[in-house]
């Protein structure tokens, strides 16, 4: 584990006297965090299952609108983490309860999704309706893998009828089984290209996803665990939350280099065997953070270098991350030189 000092640290909305407080729930997404695809990604049940040992709450947070909170808990518990529906926050779930305290119960929401969606939006009592003529309050857009062209037109109908249009999430591309297909995101784009609207969007990066989950397990000093840069880091660090990018799934230790003030992690982990290391340490390591390139990290010639020789290879590292960052803010022209693609527990 390696706790990396933000050159812009997110903005902290706890009070001063729980900022010191020891981490008390953890968030985490789904695919490349916990599993890919039905296989659970190495050292996820073990990382997983400690926090359970320690009665830290979790919850998983996701973007995926198509299945319900049910579904997706069966499928984490099928991997050997024990899992509850209550467990599980789905960018539906936080999309219908907006709708819910915006429009009241029973309100007639047009649908464009599929059963998580049309489930999130019952469990609300709200009323979801594929006909425009039925007077809809508002449009309630996930992705539907099956959608048809006529479909889409009455999409098209009904945001240029001028009701509110709202979205799960942004999310423009999914791996498929031999190419990235489709998100929620590209549909949105086209949407929008044909319609000149833009939706509100609750699922991440916006931090109405962090702060649902957060809510309802009453944390009140969340991590959010995620594999994305721009979804999952942003998103918790929106939320005034502190972020951990686990190097399993889309972005590695290369990217993080190069991210944005908004988009840097608090913590990176090879993978979430390292958190019971971050759960133990994570205090005494972020007060023992030194000087930029005081642990043998240099930039020369617009490139990152470590030294070998240094007694802690990962203190190294996150020293030559700060030094790095600091660099690109001032507008150097920063190489990812020989910076290892995965940090040691």
């Amino acid at each position: 584990m390696t706790p990396v000092a933000n050159a812009a640290a997110p903005v902290d909305r706890r009070a001063p006297e729980e900022s010191g407080a020891p981490i008390d729930c953890v968030l985490f997404d789904l695919d490349g965090v916990v599993y890919h695809g039905p296989e659970p990604i190495p050292g996820a049940v073990e990382g997983i299952n400690f926090l359970h040992e320690q009665s830290i709450p979790v919850n998983y947070v996701t973007n995926n609108a198509t299945r319900t909170a049910e579904v997706v808990a069966e499928h984490i518990s099928t991997l050997g983490i024990n899992t509850t529906p209550a467990e599980v926050t789905t960018s539906a779930q936080v999309l219908a309860g907006r709708l819910a305290e915006r429009f009241g119960t029973g309100a007639l929401i047009y649908l464009v999704g599929t059963t998580g969606l049309a489930t999130a939006l019952e469990s609300e009592e709200l009323t979801p309706t594929h006909n425009l003529d039925d007077g809809p309050v508002a449009i309630a857009q996930g992705l539907d893998p099956d959608i048809t062209y006529q479909a889409i037109v009455r999409a098209c109908e009904a945001i240029t009828s001028g009701i509110e249009w709202w979205a799960t999430n942004p999310d423009y591309s999914m791996v498929g089984p031999r190419s990235r297909v489709p998100g929620n995101g590209a549909f949105i784009d086209m949407l929008s290209k044909l319609t000149g609207a833009q939706p509100t969007v609750v699922g991440k990066p916006s931090p109405h996803m962090m702060e649902f989950a957060a809510h309802r397990i009453g944390a009140k000093r969340p991590l959010m665990v995620g594999d994305r840069l721009d979804t999952d880091i942003e998103g918790g660090n929106s939320a005034g939350f502190e972020t951990a990018l686990v190097l399993t799934g889309v972005h590695d230790i290369h990217d993080a280099l190069h991210a944005r003030p908004g988009l840097r992690p608090t913590y990176i982990l090879p993978s979430l065997r390292g958190l019971p290391k971050l759960i133990d340490s994570e205090d005494t390591q972020r007060s023992a953070v030194g000087a930029p390139g005081s642990m043998g990290s240099r930039i020369v010639d617009g490139q990152l270098c470590l030294d070998d020789s240094a007694h802690d290879g990962a203190a190294v590292v996150e020293d030559a991350l700060r030094l790095a960052w600091e660099a690109v803010d001032r507008g150097d022209d920063v190489a990812p030189g020989n910076l290892p693609r995965r940090i040691h527990d």
